[in-house]
């Protein structure tokens, strides 16, 4: 998403309880494949858990000494498949929404998975002022359903909250800083949950089940432009990425190892064309043999995070009439089983790619490396996820991060320095 004028939204802590599932995925040629296998959802097959985790907020050191640093909140939604692994660990980073929201506001879904933050955000129950509002939006918990479809696919997944590298709460940040730390602290704590040491959070049937070495990147949005960049690329144990609708710094990808794009036809936010330069220069580049692009017609930006709102008023998206916007659930659908079927297949290292086309979205999709493994697209069922309010959350007041100065200046309207 756009970072020049975005303010912080907002998370409740939250969720009752459920238990989840997961599955797998084959045919026609690269390019518009119109999928004929019959569009309805299918309920999630019991296998996998999704659990929210939350552990006390601590200190980004990402204001280049300019300042202690920039707070930030330390909270995931995990998926854990069935089977004994380890599982390779795949990290989620949503984008650079709004937040610290009033309710009403109407770039936001009507039921947002939320909580208060008052070191940041306005305090409940205080007038609103200059925009700024209560509410702290788990933007995270908007894309569990990309972390349960990896879950379907062996992946231990993790969508992580990654608000505080783009807010200048504490100063002007830089953000792949922000990025790095945060993608490092919570592998750290997923490497203890696998050797038995649980922070408090008290998640059992971890150890020895999840695989740290071997880490896969998925970005929407300012999250995929992170996951495009040089510091991205470069993380020990990479063996895929997927950016989705990526926001960019405009430096150049060096990735080494499989690389997804993937682009909607109607993203209002950054532009349908997202990621496609950076993708064909990476393939140029010939550092990688897989520099894949799909193009995913009818589909808009916010509508891949389910904490915000699909479509604007009267169901139009960006420059795409109503008529001409896909269902927001097909497209998620779509663009997890893209992400999850591509991931699976880079850790195997496929000779060559067959990726699902979910009925409606007619994928268009390339290997822009000349040479390069063939991609091919077949029919695909669209499935359903679990509603994220209904995923259990575990806590605890340990850290992982260091503390927050208590001393600690706060600049409540970051908007007013960018």
């Amino acid at each position: 998403m756009n970072t020049a004028k975005l303010r912080p939204l907002g998370l409740t802590a939250a969720a009752a309880t459920v238990a989840l599932s997961l599955t797998a995925a084959s045919a026609p040629a690269v390019g518009a494949a119109a999928p004929t296998a019959p569009a309805k959802a299918k309920q999630p097959v019991p296998g996998a858990v999704l659990t929210s985790y939350k552990l006390a907020p601590g200190l980004l050191r990402i204001t280049g000494g300019r300042t202690a640093g920039n707070p930030s909140q330390f909270h995931g939604v995990l998926g854990v498949p069935r089977g004994k692994g380890p599982h390779p660990v795949v990290v989620v980073l949503h984008g650079s929404h709004h937040n610290c929201v009033s309710p009403g506001n109407p770039y936001i879904a009507r039921k947002p998975v939320k909580t208060t933050w008052p070191l940041v955000c306005a305090k409940p129950g205080a007038p609103v002022k200059n925009g700024l509002g209560p509410d702290y939006l788990r933007q995270n918990v908007g894309q569990s359903y990309l972390v349960e479809e990896l879950t379907r696919q062996g992946f231990a997944a993790v969508a992580i909250d990654v608000v505080s590298p783009e807010i200048w709460w504490g100063g002007e940040t830089e953000p792949d800083k922000g990025y790095k730390q945060l993608i490092d602290a919570h592998l750290r704590l997923l490497r203890d949950l696998g050797q038995g040491k649980d922070h408090g959070l008290k998640v059992k049937g971890l150890k020895g089940r999840l695989d740290t070495s071997r880490v896969g990147l998925v970005g929407h949005s300012r999250g995929g432009g992170h996951v495009l960049s040089p510091g991205a690329a470069k993380r020990p144990g990479l063996f895929g990425a997927v950016a989705i609708q990526p926001a960019e710094s405009g430096e150049a990808a060096t990735h080494k190892v499989p690389v997804l794009n993937i682009r909607g036809g109607c993203d209002e936010d950054v532009s349908p064309t997202a990621g496609l330069d950076t993708m064909k220069r990476l393939a140029k580049s010939g550092s990688t043999r897989v520099a894949a692009d799909v193009l995913l017609a009818g589909t808009g930006h916010r509508m891949l995070n389910t904490n915000l709102s699909a479509t604007d008023p009267g169901g139009t998206i960006g420059d795409c009439a109503r008529g001409k916007v896909a269902s927001p659930a097909a497209a998620r659908s779509q663009t997890a089983r893209l992400t999850a079927e591509f991931l699976a297949q880079a850790l195997r290292k496929s000779p060559s790619y067959s990726l699902p086309a979910v009925k409606g979205l007619a994928p268009k999709a390339v290997n822009l490396r000349k040479g390069g493994p063939a991609l091919r697209l077949r029919p695909a069922e669209r499935r359903a996820y679990t509603e994220p309010h209904r995923i259990p959350l575990v806590s605890s007041e340990r850290r992982i991060l260091p503390a927050i100065p208590k001393n600690l200046e706060i600049n409540k309207q970051p908007d007013a320095g960018i």
